[in-house]
């Protein structure tokens, strides 16, 4: 429509001239025609009444809008209508029932053609409780005028309309013409189809102002600009009814792409929960795997240097050693790269692996591990248990022999008071419980892999009184999970 802004002016215009030419006609026609039914014309009025109270709300609604101030005012030409239309098809034919016509029509007309005020926008802004008093001072006058309607003037005389009836509804026609005016400069100006809209609807107002200056009650022009504004009242609940199903519309569609994005933020929740967890994961195998492999055969080499000028027969023993346990490092390292490292499926796996790493720590080191294993307790483990029981008993071993000073050390899997027990002990220099805040990641690494288990963790130390770290698992989670 904006590619040819004449042609919806022009198709306007014809449809006025095509609404006065069919006035003319039923006036010529059936000049003597009256139809007086009451109830029909109540409903007509009170249908008028509810879409303009409607059409009000939604523009309202909308008054907060950029350039939004011609809505203001066509919404208290709505709301005046609205209001006034409503008394009006509820009192019986006579002077008041005409009077409160005029009212609608001419207040509506007077909102109307606030579209042309260079103010409106301030209005707007400074002035949100106009349609709040425009909507009272509509039920004060239709109330008055229900209730003095024997001081109204007369309206009708002879069966025709007085000039008292007439000249309202003559300014309420040329305001209502000066409105289509300004709504068509604004759709030719900006191309919104609201614009050619609003100016349908005033339009068809002027033209049914028009006719009722013409008509008589009951006759057929009455009933035709009754048809007229019934028309416009049908295009009102038209933007209405469009409004609100495009307004629900867009609620369900924001709606979907709002579950959308909570099943994404879900998923990519679930993504990062698990990468971190595999991240924490594996620092916590290289920090109580690899790495405390490492720390030994860095011991173990020490040694190596200091024993090559003295016994270089022991120290070459020592250097096979260190190899072997550093091919053994590597072999992990590409284990916990590729996921590929094996389990431990039963207790023989368990305890070899045990023994297997009591022998590399206490190697060339002068401190001794005393293995005690309860093959018992050893069969009621689980692939996933014996694997973080046995990295719980490296990282401990691991600390008696780097901060102990420890000869002697005990490393037990029993069973007592209904739990499965790992024990690693030693006669070392011990260390205060009270800085267990301040001892690092391995103390922190053992009590997550046994909170894992389902399990606790205890560490008991004294300074000069060695150090004994407990790790309980209750047998029946690990008799459930096999």
């Amino acid at each position: 429509m904006t590619g040819h802004p004449i042609l919806p002016q022009a198709i306007l215009g014809l449809g006025a001239i095509a609404a006065v030419l069919a006035s003319a006609a039923l006036s010529a026609l059936r000049p003597d025609w009256r139809w007086h039914h009451e109830p029909l014309h109540a409903a007509l009025e009170a249908l008028g009444g509810l879409a303009a109270t409607a059409m009000a709300t939604v523009l309202l609604q909308r008054r907060e809008e950029p350039g939004s101030a011609k809505f203001q005012a066509l919404a208290i030409g709505f709301l005046s209508m609205g209001i006034l239309d409503t008394f009006h098809a509820m009192v019986p034919p006579g002077n008041a029932f005409v009077l409160l016509r005029n009212m609608a029509s001419l207040l509506g007309g007077v909102g109307f053609a606030f579209v042309w005020a260079q103010t409106a926008e301030r209005l707007r802004v400074q002035r949100p409780w106009l349609p709040w008093a425009t909507a009272i001072g509509a039920s004060i006058l239709g109330a008055s005028l229900v209730v003095w309607s024997d001081q109204v003037p007369d309206m009708i005389r002879h069966g025709e309309f007085t000039p008292t009836a007439v000249a309202p509804q003559s300014l309420a026609c040329l305001l209502f013409f000066a409105t289509t005016l300004r709504l068509l400069l604004d759709y030719r100006r900006s191309g919104h189809a609201e614009d050619y809209l609003f100016a349908c609807l005033a339009l068809l107002f002027a033209l049914a102002e028009l006719v009722f200056m013409y008509s008589a009650p009951w006759d057929a022009r009455w009933w035709f600009w009754h048809l007229l504004r019934l028309s416009a009242c049908a295009l009102a609940l038209g933007y209405v009814t469009s409004r609100y199903l495009r307004a629900f519309s867009e609620l369900e569609t924001a709606l979907a792409q709002t579950k959308q994005a909570e099943e994404t933020l879900r998923r990519n929740e679930q993504h990062l929960r698990h990468a971190l967890d595999a991240r924490e994961r594996m620092a916590q195998d290289l920090h109580d795997g690899a790495i405390q492999s490492l720390f030994a055969t860095t011991l173990g080499l020490e040694r190596c240097r200091r024993l090559a000028a003295v016994d270089p027969d022991e120290s070459a023993r020592q250097l096979d050693s260190a190899v072997t346990d550093l091919k053994s490092v590597i072999r992990d390292l590409r284990g916990y790269l590729v996921g590929t490292e094996p389990p431990l499926s039963n207790g023989r796996e368990f305890e070899a692996a045990l023994r297997a790493l009591v022998a590399r720590m206490e190697g060339p080191h002068r401190i001794h591990f005393d293995l005690r294993v309860d093959p018992a307790a050893a069969n009621a483990m689980t692939s996933a248990q014996a694997a973080q029981l046995l990295a719980i008993a490296r990282e401990a071993m691991s600390n008696s022999l780097r901060h102990s000073a420890a000869r002697t050390a005990t490393v037990s899997l029993q069973r007592c008071d209904g739990n499965m027990r790992l024990i690693v002990e030693d006669d070392g220099v011990g260390f205060r419980t009270d800085t267990l805040h301040e001892q690092g990641y391995g103390l922190r690494n053992m009590d997550a892999r046994a909170r894992k288990l389902g399990g606790r963790l205890a560490v008991r130390s004294e300074p000069g009184h060695g150090t004994r770290i407990v790790c309980d698992l209750p047998l029946e989670l690990s008799n459930a999970s096999t």
